[in-house]
């Protein structure tokens, strides 16, 4: 029955349409980042426009208060523009407007000035509240192998995860080096209110960490939630050991304030060291252990799972460089530099490494990297098999206007996507007779994007450009998934998707059925741009600029299109040897329609044992 409303829900949607072009749009595109910043912060405002000769594109930024500030902005040859705004002294929110010539429409966003020192404490206990949540991860995580059934791999699993549990357990307590490094801070702004151009990028970037952590916190629930729904003994340990697998990445969210506070304020003191002292700065006359790797040591081989420390090191080696030597010079930067020194041993104790043995973080990555090769290696298989391998599918989509009283039928919109990723399939050892049920996921992302446009051959905007020229430039979205899957993937990838199967293994076939997607393309960033600059008689040869955007089908689409579930559940031949067993298939499917023609394709790879590499 859950089969046959499946396929039937899919099938009713299953209608490649054309979406016109929505003309409603503005004329370009407008984003602002960050959109919340501290005082006399920086704001980088970027776009699309396309770039016409004569036509003035100007933008506006409006304070709370005051005169708006209006300049002139010139995209490059591909209609991107950037621009940065400077003057925003006045907490409050600013609204920023584009706008191409006098008539086009305009594009509008904003963002908020604030000061962030009065939220020091609310940072510490938002990374507290992290750290917390990774500890009652693991815990529940815990939990759910003791409900597993007897074994000695079990019994050595629950040994590993409970180690792994008291450490996370004292992962709470660093946020207190973290609110001793930032009372610090606190306490010298108001001792040296002119400290603040040598301090204010380091508030800055903590609250941009602050709001990161929040919003991928967000998704690790979202994952952690859905990963729960699965109760079987096998989906139970392959969710586990995912999950084991994204602790790391839990930690490393936590940990980037304390790998940027000490770097900052690192790099500070190496700025007035005597020459030849370099990053190893002295706390009381004495090195500190852990301080060179913190400022940027060469990076040193890492067990797997361990944390890699340098994006928030090279962020605040690169905030520091540019403060400028007039404010080096300054007697507040030099106090700045001297209460650093203070404080900031404490902080690397609790960071960096102490009497020789690896600091906190470092422990728990590791033991969790450790424990989910355990999970795999020994745990799952005691239990279960799994087919598992690698895929590739595309789709390519074609759109036709209505027929031309010259007889042509243009191609006015065709796009391609291009999407990798894994299948897993898993069922229990003690699975007997004929039929095995399978389930599984199949997991990814997006690895290419194509786009090209010709709305202005027809009827569409045909009629606006009739005796006149058009220009424009055609943008897809930009393809930067790795592909991997993963819950980590899954949080930062905007095209990373994981659709649940089902299925059956029977006498040397799999047949297959596809559930709703649990994460999918994010419709908002999979979308096709064009800007465009008409100079016709219908707009009495004067450039009008505008701007539209048309959509991307999801890999849930893709994938259901290729393998045909339209027709029926695929069947994959089991090729069984004698020590394994392969699917090798190859899809290759047309759905021609109403004006349009899709064309997908997709190769699959499933071994039992895992295919080789």
């Amino acid at each position: 029955m859950m089969r046959t409303l499946i396929l039937a829900t899919c099938i009713s949607a299953r209608v490649l349409s054309a979406q016109a072009p929505d003309t409603s749009d503005a004329s370009m595109t407008l984003s602002v980042s960050p959109q919340e910043l501290a005082k006399n912060g920086t704001v980088a405002i970027t776009g699309l426009a396309y770039p016409q000769p004569g036509v003035r594109i100007s933008m506006t930024v409006t304070p709370p208060s005051g005169t708006a500030t209006t300049v002139d902005i010139t995209p490059n040859a591909s209609g991107h523009y950037t621009s940065t705004f400077v003057k925003t002294g006045a907490e409050g929110e600013y609204k920023v407007s584009v706008q191409a010539g006098a008539k086009g429409a305009p594009a509008h966003a904003s963002f908020t000035v604030r000061s962030y020192l009065v939220d020091i404490d609310e940072d510490v206990a938002d990374n507290k509240a992290f750290l917390e949540a990774s500890a009652s991860f693991v815990s529940d995580l815990k939990k759910g192998v003791d409900n597993m059934p007897d074994s000695p791999a079990r019994t050595d699993m629950e040994s590993k995860l409970s180690s792994l549990d008291e450490e996370t357990k004292k992962l709470p307590d660093q946020s207190a080096k973290l609110a001793q490094a930032l009372a610090h801070v606190k306490q010298m702004m108001t001792e040296r209110p002119d400290a603040a151009p040598a301090l204010q990028p380091f508030f800055d970037h903590l609250a941009q960490l602050d709001e990161r952590a929040k919003q991928e916190r967000v998704e690790i629930d979202k994952q952690i939630a859905e990963s729960e729904k699965n109760l079987a003994v096998c989906d139970a340990i392959d969710h586990a050991t995912t999950g084991i697998k994204a602790v790391p990445q839990m930690i490393a969210i936590a940990k980037r304030p304390f790998d940027f506070a000490v770097a900052f304020f690192t790099n500070m003191a190496a700025s007035v060291a005597p020459p030849g002292a370099g990053g190893m700065i002295a706390a009381g006359g004495k090195l500190t252990s852990g301080l060179p790797k913190a400022a940027g040591k060469p990076k040193e081989a890492l067990a797997e799972g361990e944390i890699e420390l340098g994006s928030e090191t090279e962020v605040a080696e690169r905030l520091v460089d540019r403060i400028p030597e007039s404010v080096r010079n300054t007697p507040a930067y030099k106090f700045v530099v001297a209460e650093s020194k203070s404080f900031l041993p404490s902080v690397v104790d609790g960071l960096g490494e102490s009497n020789g043995s690896l600091h906190l973080f470092n422990i728990v990555t590791k033991l969790a990297g450790d424990i989910a090769a355990y999970a795999n290696e020994q745990l799952f298989a005691q239990y279960c098999e799994k087919f598992e391998g690698s895929f590739t599918a595309a789709m390519e989509a074609h759109f036709f206007a209505k027929p031309q009283p010259d007889g042509r039928t243009p191609e006015w919109w065709s796009y391609t996507t291009t999407i990798a990723g894994k299948m897993v399939l898993r069922y229990p050892k003690t699975a007997a007779g004929k039929a095995v049920a399978l389930s599984g996921q199949i997991e990814g992302g997006a690895t290419r994007f194509t786009y090209r446009e010709n709305v202005f051959d027809g009827d569409l905007f045909g009629k606006m450009m009739k005796g006149g020229v058009v220009e424009r430039v055609d943008i897809p979205p930009a393809a930067t998934d790795d592909a991997s899957g993963g819950m980590v993937n899954a949080m930062t990838s905007p095209t990373a998707f994981y659709i649940p199967v089902t299925g059956q293994f029977a006498n040397g076939t799999i047949t297959l059925v596809l559930g709703d997607a649990r994460s999918d393309f994010n419709p908002t960033y999979t979308k096709a741009h064009t800007a465009y600059v008409v100079t016709a008689p219908s707009t009495v040869m004067l450039p009008v600029m505008g701007h539209f955007t048309l959509p991307y089908k999801d890999a849930h689409w893709i994938v259901y299109s290729a393998m045909d579930f339209k027709d029926g559940a695929p069947v994959l031949s089991v090729a069984s040897g004698a020590k394994a067993m392969k699917v090798d298939r190859t899809f290759d499917t047309q759905h021609p329609g109403a004006q349009n023609m899709g064309h997908y394709t997709m190769h699959l790879t499933l071994c039992n044992p895992a295919c080789s590499k």
